[in-house]
């Protein structure tokens, strides 16, 4: 078994890979992640449910964009697991080309989204993932094409909320009607539908751009907000990023096998 995980500003979401197969998923506060014996305790008890142990788990791969995390989850990995953790990186193991100014620059996140789209839905792929931050991750011909960065749904909601008086804190979901007769009306038409009008927009303007009509995927806490019967996001992947980070450790483990077997020859 392999322990992956995607360590985001808000949420962890932590995936029990079998090699073939997500067996379990689950979400936790990235607050928690403190200490390195305070995520044993928690992961034990996930794995005890799920019938399995650390003794079963043979790695640890993680995406993270929380820099303050990665020691805690490394000490976690070497003290429990005994060997170090596996950090997801712009480096040769990505697997696809890395179109961009400064591929080092590229969340470890996003890495891991343009993995798994290319592996699952072929060498045309936009990726909306869709949490404290909203990013559309483009995979075209195969290679990592660039993007853009919005601010997530609840976010720009604390945003308002805490910079203005009266504005109250709503409860988010896509409205079938596009004005309001109430203050809550009018956050949820303004955060959540004009987020949607925005992503589509952007995302039509970057197949013009290319000429291609690629597949559009959402992944991510929040992407089924956006997720209508008609609308431009075609299918919702929510483990695509573990997906993604399980196609780099892959890569690795294979990497250093075949240099094993060199060494051996």
């Amino acid at each position: 078994m392999l322990l992956l995980a995607d360590v985001g500003n808000t949420t962890t979401v932590f995936g029990l890979d079998s090699g073939s197969k997500i067996e379990a998923v689950w979400r936790l506060p990235s607050l928690r992640l403190e200490t390195e014996d305070e995520l044993f305790v928690i992961l034990e008890g996930l794995l005890r449910y799920e019938q399995a142990s650390l003794s079963s788990i043979k790695g640890l791969c993680v995406a993270s964009v929380v820099p303050r995390l990665n020691s805690t989850i490394d000490y976690f990995a070497r003290k429990y697991l005994l060997e170090p953790a596996m950090f997801v990186k712009a480096d040769r193991f990505v697997s696809v080309d890395l179109e961009t100014d400064n591929p080092s620059e590229i969340g470890a996140d996003r890495l891991a989204n343009v993995m798994g789209a290319k592996e699952c839905y072929g060498a045309n792929v936009i990726v909306v993932d869709v949490g404290t931050a909203i990013t559309i991750d483009i995979v075209m011909d195969g290679a990592f094409a660039g993007g853009a960065i919005l601010p997530g749904p609840e976010t720009a909601m604390s945003a308002l909320f805490s910079r203005t008086a009266k504005l109250p804190e709503v409860e988010l979901f896509f409205e079938d009607h596009y004005f309001g007769t109430s203050t809550e009306d009018n956050l949820r038409i303004g955060i959540v539908n004009g987020t949607y009008f925005a992503l589509q927009g952007i995302i039509s303007e970057i197949e013009k751009q290319f000429d291609v009509k690629p597949k559009i995927v959402g992944t991510g806490g929040k992407a089924r907000l956006f997720i209508t019967e008609d609308g431009f996001i075609e299918m919702d992947d929510p483990y695509l990023t573990l997906k993604g980070i399980r196609s780099y450790y892959n890569r690795v483990k294979s990497f250093e096998k075949n240099i094993t077997d060199q060494s051996l020859d």
